[in-house]
């Protein structure tokens, strides 16, 4: 019953840095050797040249440092990072310009201690018996609750309901008064190294499904074409040990914090930025075209005597599907495209994987692009803010899943993209297998 997004997982993550906050890059930014989540994507993984060449929006690679890094074992509650050596000497920690620094939010808004770098310190301990009698009496009502809102959605879904109801849905969150029985201790006793004790192995473990996260494609996209990622938590994860605990333990990871934009349960978000992808190894449009089999090219396509039924059936498996696994929390944020591409078959794609024609597939991919183009293209300047660069340009963005594609190859799709100015989106590995992301310049 509890949220299992509250228990932590093993640690997973080395501090190897020499400032105690990277994953093993002696700057403290880097993920480490290739393979590692956010690492540099290996150099053309497809076998094929890089046609392209330099990719323009690139992030330089540092070059390594002749010295490794010595690991930094975690600095207890309150303590403040080593200052990074030199081989040659000591140095004086540099010192930020008056400027430049944060300015903490005044403590008399928040009514907790205000703590470097504007985020609050602890919130006020609960009473004992409160806790208490609260950790008893959850595991009759927490199960009461689940019943009574299974029971309220049969009789919503058997009655004539008009969709009202109350604006916030937190009265279906059980998980969010129910204490686990690893955060019992830190309740009762309100010290904060056993708050960080609970809530360190809950940040790394949130940490863990935010790379994946990234490592399948997600994250939001910024001017500098790299891609952030971020997730929040509640106070009730936190309360002894205040956000700037939190952040604390985030920087570690070569996280920082952030405020969450409006009021809600979540009071601290953990953000960090990776850069975009250097050398988008993939075929030209103008290339040969790709190879049956290939990542690139043409996928094998459905029996024609089992598409009519999977046509059909999809209408009844698909909504019991995603009845049974809605609650399973899956972290990659493409799962079900992929499955759809598996598993179903769309009206408009259905002639063209039946007869498995080159010029069905061509009409259909042409149809998808002309859709999504002029739907992207309606989208005003203005809601590309956070994309656009000092000079105004800013890149607009489409995405073909595989079903659209699966017979005629990536490299056909993209073929065809490149006659209406499109081209591979440099923030993004090219991923042909699944999905094909492409982008086009535009100017405010």
């Amino acid at each position: 019953m509890a949220n299992d997004q509250e228990h932590g997982g093993p640690n997973g993550y080395g501090h190897g840095a020499a400032n105690g906050y990277g994953h093993g890059a002696a700057n403290g930014y880097g993920h480490g050797a290739a393979g590692d989540q956010g690492a540099v994507p290996p150099q053309n993984p497809y076998g094929q040249p890089a046609p392209y060449g330099h990719n323009p929006y690139a992030q330089p690679v540092p070059p390594p440092q002749p010295y490794p890094a010595q690991p930094v074992p975690p600095q207890p509650y309150g303590a403040q990072p080593p200052v990074a050596t030199s081989p040659y000497g000591t140095r004086e920690p540099s010192v930020a310009r008056p400027e430049a620094a944060q300015q903490p939010v005044p403590a008399q808004q928040l009514g907790v201690p205000s703590q470097p770098g504007g985020f609050p310190g602890p919130l006020p301990r609960r009473n004992r018996f409160a806790v208490l009698l609260q950790f008893l009496l959850q595991w009759i009502y927490a199960p009461l609750w689940i019943v009574g809102l299974v029971i309220l959605f049969a009789v919503l879904i058997l009655s004539d309901y008009n969709g009202g109801g109350p604006d916030s849905d937190g009265w279906l969150r059980v998980n969010r008064s129910f204490i686990p029985p690893r955060r019992l201790r830190a309740e009762l006793t309100g010290r904060p190294e056993d708050w960080e004790r609970y809530v360190t192995p809950v940040i790394e473990r949130r940490i863990a499904a935010a790379e994946a996260k990234h490592a399948a494609g997600g994250g939001e996209v910024r001017a500098d074409l790299g891609r952030e990622v971020s997730f929040g938590l509640a106070d009730r994860l936190y309360r002894g040990l205040g956000a700037a605990g939190v952040v604390r333990i985030g920087e570690r990871y070569g996280w920082r914090g952030a405020r969450p934009s409006g009021t809600g349960s979540e009071h601290v978000r953990l953000v960090r930025h990776f850069p975009a992808p250097t050398g988008l190894n993939a075929p030209a449009p103008q290339d040969p075209p790709a190879a049956p089999g290939t990542p690139w090219g043409p996928q094998p396509t459905r029996s024609a005597l089992l598409l009519p039924f999977v046509f059909v059936l999809q209408v009844l498996y698909v909504p019991v599907y995603g009845l049974a696994t809605f609650w399973v929390d899956r972290p990659e944020p493409d799962y079900w495209e992929r499955w759809g591409a598996r598993w179903t078959v769309g009206p408009r794609a259905f002639r063209a994987e039946f007869t498995d024609s080159p010029a069905a597939w061509d009409r259909h991919i042409r149809r998808i692009l002309d859709r999504d183009t002029k739907r992207e293209l309606s989208r005003a300047a203005d809601t590309y803010r956070t994309v656009t660069a000092p000079d105004g340009t800013f890149h607009r963005r489409i995405r073909l899943h595989r079903a659209t594609y699966r017979g005629a190859g990536a490299h056909r799709a993209l073929r065809l993209a490149a006659e209406q100015g499109w081209t591979l989106d440099p923030a993004y590995t090219p991923d042909p297998a699944n999905s094909l992301r492409l982008c086009r310049r535009d100017h405010r």
